[in-house]
């Protein structure tokens, strides 16, 4: 049965804000389990089975898509919604379908798990924060307090542009910003941007208006981008080149964003959460973009700076292994000897020395990920725990 784009239209008013959390905080995917939590603290939902009937009529009328979710090799009872080109449409403001990208059936579960540990941040961390000073937890004081805290998180690869724009412009932070630094990273990622936009125009061209190019990384880590760039360049690069071409659009790349900005006590301090979100990086890999957003982060603000970096795993026991990884010895291969720990033996490979080490505190959480989204047992019904 087709669904005529007045009734379409209709049902995308009729939920809007449904689908302003799924586009907002989950890149246009979320777990059913996730969007039934942000409905029960904003309070649009009166019960379980109201809940259903709303996300069966958006499932129906071909506003949502409704998938099986399954990772890390655990098969899950979970589901996932997935927002059709006419609920992206609807929330963009666009004319016609053709204007807007379909959600691709990636062949890894990167958006997806990525949407799942952007809300269990949003939901166990900013929302108790607004329930705390008794304000309505709606769309909108949660965008607000996250804006407030100058956070990334809800922002996607390829946007580092867009964050580090509003960064220059705040009221709060000019007295402590360091303007030559970022407009020359603005200006050099602004050519990088026309750069990928002038390949994408060309794509099409070629391929009578089909091609749409490729902007996001295709290397495994986004040092490995910086490192492919430098090298047609400069030749072999050197660790101060790497650290210069660091961006915050190579954090987004590394699923790493900023939770909070702020000014205390005479310092900057800054909170950084790294995603694991395949469970497969390793203390070198995650030590190295350590060290290149300290140097970035310095370069940025004038003040006295402190960095707080959150390693975020999928259980504890995931959590623990990387833990173990950094603070084991880093041994000498030369010499035999021991040289502190492993994750400081690394940052002081690439230019943290000691004193700036004393200004940066590495931890490491979890999110309960196999637990909670994972257990096909314990999740036998969809929603309940």
């Amino acid at each position: 049965m087709t669904i005529s784009n007045a009734n379409k239209q209709a049902i995308c008013e009729k939920y809007r804000t449904y689908l302003e959390i799924i586009y907002t905080f989950g890149n246009k995917v979320m777990l059913m389990k996730q969007l039934y939590q942000y409905a029960q603290v904003m309070g649009i939902v009166r019960s379980l089975s109201a809940f259903y009937s709303s996300i069966t009529e958006l499932v129906n009328a071909d506003i949502l898509r409704r998938e099986s979710f399954n990772a890390f090799g655990k098969k899950s009872q979970l589901q996932m919604l997935v927002m059709r080109k006419y609920a992206i449409r609807y929330l963009e403001g666009k004319h016609d379908s053709y204007s807007v990208a379909s959600v691709p059936k990636a062949l890894g579960n990167e958006r997806i798990l990525l949407s799942i540990f952007k809300s269990c941040y949003i939901l166990n961390k900013i929302v108790p924060l607004i329930q705390r000073i008794s304000k309505e937890v709606a769309l909108e004081t949660i965008n607000q307090k996250l804006e407030h805290q100058h956070s990334s998180v809800i922002h996607n690869k390829n946007q580092g542009l867009s964050i580090i724009s509003k960064l220059r412009v705040d009221i709060t932070l000019q007295d402590h910003l360091d303007m030559l630094s970022i407009d020359q990273d603005i200006e050099r990622m602004e050519a990088i941007k026309r750069k990928m936009e002038g390949g994408l125009r060309r794509g099409s061209e070629v391929s009578d208006g089909k091609g749409k190019g490729r902007i996001q990384s295709s290397s495994a880590s986004p040092i490995d981008d910086v490192e492919n760039v430098t090298e047609k360049k400069f030749g072999d690069p050197s660790k101060k080149e790497k650290i210069t071409n660091y961006t915050i659009d190579t954090m987004l790349a590394f699923n790493a964003y900023i939770a909070q900005i702020r000014f205390d006590e005479g310092q900057i301090k800054i909170s950084v959460l790294i995603f694991d979100i395949y469970n497969k990086s390793n203390i070198y890999k995650i030590g190295t973009h350590i060290a290149c957003m300290y140097h970035m982060f310095r370069k940025y603000f004038k003040s006295e700076l402190k960095l707080a970096v959150g390693i975020v795993s999928i259980d504890k026991f995931a959590s623990k292994h990387l833990e173990t990884q950094a603070k084991s010895a880093a041994i000498d291969f030369v010499s035999k000897e021991r040289k502190g720990t492993r994750l400081s033996y690394l940052l002081g490979n690439w230019h943290v020395d000691q004193l700036m080490q004393e200004q940066i505190e590495v931890y490491y959480i979890d999110y309960n990920i196999t637990n909670e989204f994972l257990d096909g047992i314990k999740h036998a019904n969809l929603i309940r725990r």
